[in-house]
């Protein structure tokens, strides 16, 4: 399910990036936490898989000229519904039937407002000095609830006019300052309001903030505003996190702080490999042994033994004091086992000793990577993708190491896999996000693909690795009906009898283009063991068939990474033609499914297949076959898989 943030004309950056940190803290573990525009309010079926809708600051006329009629309607009959609106200051001018901002002076807007999920007036500001656009104004106001009070981020709010007036209002908070209100004795700062089936909650302050991310640098309080608003950060987050549990939603009972990034470690499956890497390295390192790209820095070594490990530490913390004085982020650690010299040593994979990286099994991984090659026509002995990995378990984003920084990519084999347990800056491809936890495999891996070859579009690419994650599964003896399903262009789905369609992965690649051939980075994101926010393919598998095995992530990662190569071989060599369309037409969710052009005055037309040229997806007007259409995705449309297709235009 989706926690949906709205972030049309009129949101401010800041709040839209405070809402999206804060509910990806709180709701994040069980919920994809998404941005989406006016137009995909108005025209997709986002309702069905929204479990909260959230409007957050910024200035609310342009709401209601870009909602208001077809987009305000769905939203209301949405809430009517059953579902949930949080509104944060603009966002609860634009909730309120009524608003009166300013009213009598240069920045008066009064009127009514289509919403209407509180039936009175919303009246701002709340307190003196808002100037637009600018944190100027802000302040660290007093918040009551419950009988105790905490500091809260206001810029600009309202207050809600005499709610117990409204006998379908609760009101969860007050101002304990009265402000500009002069006739009520508790003066409204948050309301939860009960709309048919559903609620709105409504804020005139920003219970949402991290002070860290406010520029308040043209702001006179600005010392004591940060040093108030720091200490209560966690009680903000408490009372928010309280109100949308109260509501129905599944609110991380423990704040856990951002893990510490760890040591990424590179092992290969021979020690050749290992000495050619870290040259490779090395050789572009400076005399600290630092290697300084794009986005990160990498500070390469071997593994240190005890003796050496306190010194490498203090090295280390020196770099990233350094990088952090010039508002960059830490140094990354790459660390190699012991270069040997053994010929017959050299042939085994290099790995470091299990107790470094407890949460995965490189040497299992690299035995599971052997077994699965056997599989394939000659005992697979030239496949290579898998054969150097760098592994940590607490990275940026694998997909960032790679793609962000091309001189570092440039120095590592095809088909090395960047991999780790955890994400703490996860990517995803177009507006979706896929929710990184320590149940999922989580990888990312390099490939070069050469501008010679001309019957092979570097654009097919993405098929080929959602059909590999899918065949590596289902092509296990017992395992061939488990039902996980491809959504194009590049989403894994598990199709239930009970529960229907559910995400269980997602994939994106990145490319760059120097000196006639691609670098191509494959990230993929598969829910292995995590049973929010969907459903994992392991509960799918035991669900499917209890007596078959649940899968590991060095087993799988393996199975993967053969399954690929092989299709990207047959690929370099044929193209894209039957011998993989049939496949992945078997897997995929949508032949013959009926869909709307809402760029073609609606006419219904029927998906028949992808084109060869540049991976579209193709459907055929019901009413006249003979008129084809060419479509492509909007950024992973919410509505894939209900019969709407929206062209790009």
């Amino acid at each position: 399910m989706n926690v949906l943030i709205y972030n049309g004309n009129g949101t401010s950056l800041n709040a839209v990036n405070q809402t999206y940190t804060t509910l990806k803290a709180i709701l994040g573990h069980a919920y994809d936490i998404m941005k989406v525009d006016a137009t995909t309010l108005k025209s997709e079926p986002w309702e069905e898989t929204c479990s909260l809708l959230v409007v957050p600051g910024g200035r609310d006329s342009p709401y209601c000229q870009d909602l208001d009629g077809q987009g305000t309607t769905k939203i209301k009959d949405y809430v009517h519904g059953g579902g949930h609106y949080v509104g944060f200051c603009a966002g609860a001018y634009f909730a309120s039937k009524n608003i009166e901002f300013e009213k009598g002076k240069e920045l008066e807007v009064v009127g009514q407002r289509e919403l209407g999920f509180y039936p009175g007036i919303s009246r701002g500001t709340m307190f003196p000095g808002f100037v637009y656009n600018s944190e100027k104004g802000a302040r660290a106001v007093s918040i009551l609830h419950q009988k105790q009070s905490f500091k809260a981020y206001y810029n600009g709010g309202g207050y809600f006019v005499r709610p117990q007036e409204h006998d379908q209002v609760k009101v969860v908070c007050t101002y304990q300052d009265s402000g500009l209100c002069q006739d009520e004795d508790e003066v409204a700062a948050g309301v939860q309001c009960r709309v048919g089936s559903g609620s709105a909650l409504l804020f005139g302050f920003h219970p949402e903030y991290d002070v860290s991310m406010v520029d308040l640098s043209d702001n006179d309080n600005k010392e004591q505003i940060t040093r108030e608003l720091e200490a209560s950060l966690p009680t903000c987050r408490e009372f928010l996190g309280q109100l949308l549990s109260d509501i129905g939603l599944k609110v991380k009972k423990v704040e856990q702080s951002v893990p510490d990034l760890t040591p990424i470690y590179l092992a290969t499956a021979s020690g050749a490999l290992l000495k050619s890497v870290t040259e490779k390295l090395l050789d572009q390192a400076n005399k600290s042994s630092v290697f300084n790209d794009t986005n990160d820095s990498f500070y390469i070594s071997q593994i240190p033994d005890e003796k050496k490990e306190s010194q490498l530490t203090e090295t280390l913390q020196q770099l990233s004091l350094e990088r952090e004085s010039e508002d960059k982020s830490p140094v990354l650690e790459i660390l190699y086992p012991a270069l040997v010299l053994d010929e017959e040593k050299g042939k085994v994979p290099q790995v470091p000793e299990k107790s470094l990286t407890p949460l995965f099994d490189l040497r299992a991984y690299f035995e599971a990577l052997s077994e699965r090659r056997k599989q394939e026509w000659g005992g697979g002995s030239w496949y290579r993708f898998g054969n150097a990995v760098l592994y940590s378990e607490v990275i940026t984003s694998t997909q960032t190491v790679l793609d962000k920084n091309y001189n570092f990519a440039q120095c590592l084999p095809t088909g090395l896999v960047c991999l780790a347990t955890n994400q703490i800056a996860g990517r995803g491809r177009g507006r979706n996000s896929w929710v990184s936890q320590a149940g999922a495999l989580q990888f990312s891996f390099v490939v070069r693909h050469g501008l010679h070859l001309t019957k092979s579009p570097v654009v097919f690419v993405q098929y080929l690795i959602a059909l590999s994650i899918v065949e590596s599964i289902r092509t296990r003896k017992g395992y061939e009906d488990v039902p996980l399903r491809l959504k194009w262009p590049n989403d894994i789905y598990a199709d239930l009898e009970d529960e229907g369609l559910k995400k269980v992965g997602g994939l994106l690649v990145n490319s760059s283009f120097v000196r006639d051939e691609f670098l191509l980075v494959i990230g993929c994101g598969i829910n292995l063991d995590n049973a929010h926010p969907t459903v994992s393919i392991n509960d799918v598998i035991q669900k499917h068939n209890p007596a078959l095995k649940r899968l590991d992530r060095e087993e799988m990662l393996a199975h993967v990474l053969v399954t690929f190569e092989k299709y990207y071989m047959e690929f370099c060599e044929k193209g894209i033609g039957a011998w993989f369309l049939d496949k992945y037409y078997q897997r995929w969710l949508h032949s013959n499914k009926l869909v709307t052009l809402t760029t073609h005055n609606d006419e219904k037309a029927k998906i028949v297949g992808i084109t060869s040229d540049y991976g579209m997806l193709e459907a055929v007007s019901v009413n006249n076959p003979k008129v084809k259409f060419t479509l492509q995705p909007d950024g992973n449309s919410f509505d894939m898989l209900k019969g709407l297709i929206i062209k790009k235009q």
